[in-house]
């Protein structure tokens, strides 16, 4: 019997799990899970977790009472290729036949700041937002370092919850990575009008206790208080074990559209992947939800021997402040920038082109069907719709996305 092992239990290793049993259930699949429990869905730990505490499942979680062997509260520590053996941390190692990394991310940390470590939060995995859901309490002052994602998913909420919010964002706008100028200057009006608090250029700063045991936060021309930090300042991949058994690395496990890596029998998907995107002509690693499940079905259907590749675009999206925020391709390849109604409104869709007029990127505010038709069409290779151009007009290529590193 053939034996596959996949780690990591995040999204990508989980769907990649259940594709292994709808294709290949006479094979032995097993997924080593570094957390305790089954594999859960991370978007919500920002969002309604944090209001109601219920744990985000996901379906097909049955499969590892009958089916999957689920090596929870497990940590793979060496791949030996040779061998085609895991070593783990509890002495018990797994042979394979072909392994799937899909090992995901963790949160940067912000260092040299020296505050009460019971004061000071990230957000990753389920311990970390049952951790922060205890201390959002009526009246708190919540401080958000990182003016990403996450770190305003988590303020909305916040505010919700009856808390102070203040975000800093070193960038001179929210989103710098990942919006349209127009975007970031949306969000940071409409969580302005919720009462959040933005500081942005917040060079140099720095935090510390003052004498009351608050939280004080100085920057570059400023200072504020808090009782709670959230440091949201993006996440890097999890690919040393990839990098200690000898596999190609560059910011993630370098793979080609099938999800192979340099060395045969072994495969990886999800956000720990360097994987290419044909239509952008370029390589990246995709911090996406989309991606990461995506992206596992075509490894397993690879390594159970069909023909199969991934070559979608990024697509991010963001439910905050009562609107559905979404992002396809890479704003940042933009060198012409068409919208579709009106930026002051709660619906409206910035199309992004090349020099030579090809659909690179797409942002949006509650875009709807206009998105889900962008998508449809850059799987399938197509020219942006007609009917989509006569609605959109060119705007002032002012308002285009700048890189910001």
């Amino acid at each position: 019997m053939e034996t596959v092992v996949i780690i990591g239990g995040g999204l990508a290793g989980h769907r990649a799990a259940t594709t292994f049993a709808e294709l290949r259930p006479e094979q032995r699949t097993v997924l080593i899970h570094s957390e305790t429990g089954t594999p859960y869905d991370r978007p919500p730990l920002s969002k309604d977790f944090l209001l109601e505490g219920k744990r985000p499942t996901l379906k097909g979680s049955e499969l590892y009472a009958d089916g999957v062997v689920l090596r929870d509260g497990t940590k793979a520590t060496l791949i030996d290729p040779l061998r085609r053996i895991v070593h783990t941390d509890n002495g018990d190692p797994e042979h394979y036949d072909k392994l799937l990394i899909a090992t995901g991310s963790r949160v940067r940390h912000l260092e040299n700041f020296s505050v009460d470590p019971a004061q000071v939060h990230y957000l990753r995995t389920e311990s970390d937002a049952l951790r922060l859901r205890g201390v959002l309490t009526h009246g708190k002052r919540l401080a958000v370092v990182g003016g990403g994602f996450i770190g305003l998913e988590v303020s909305a909420i916040a505010r919700r919850l009856g808390c102070q919010t203040t975000v800093f964002e070193l960038a001179p706008r929210l989103l710098p990575r990942s919006a349209s100028l127009s975007l970031s200057e949306w969000v940071a009006t409409r969580h302005a009008s919720e009462g959040g608090e933005l500081h942005l250029n917040c060079a140099n700063l720095r935090m510390s206790n003052n004498s009351k045991g608050e939280v004080l936060l100085t920057w570059d021309g400023g200072s504020a208080v808090a009782d709670i930090v959230l440091i949201a300042i993006g996440i890097g991949p999890n690919a040393e074990i990839a990098a200690d058994a000898g596999i190609d690395t560059a910011d993630g496990i370098v793979v080609n559209a099938r999800c192979e890596t340099s060395v045969p029998g072994i495969y990886a998907a999800g956000e720990v992947t360097n994987y290419p995107v044909p239509a952008l002509g370029r390589r990246l690693r995709s911090e996406s939800w989309t991606v990461a499940g995506d992206q596992a079905v075509v490894a397993a259907q690879v390594m159970c021997g069909l023909d199969a590749q991934y070559q979608d675009l990024p697509w991010f999206w963001s439910d905050q402040c009562g609107v559905t925020l979404q992002s396809l391709g890479l704003p940042a390849l933009a060198t012409r920038l068409y919208r579709i109604g009106d930026v002051a409104s709660e619906r409206w869709l910035e199309i992004g082109a090349d020099d030579h007029g090809r659909f690179v990127s797409a942002v949006g505010v509650n875009p709807g069907r206009d998105m889900t038709q962008l998508r449809r069409d850059a799987r399938a290779g197509k020219p942006i719709s007609p009917d989509l151009m006569s609605r959109a007009e060119e705007v002032d290529p002012s308002d285009l996305y700048l890189a910001a590193g």
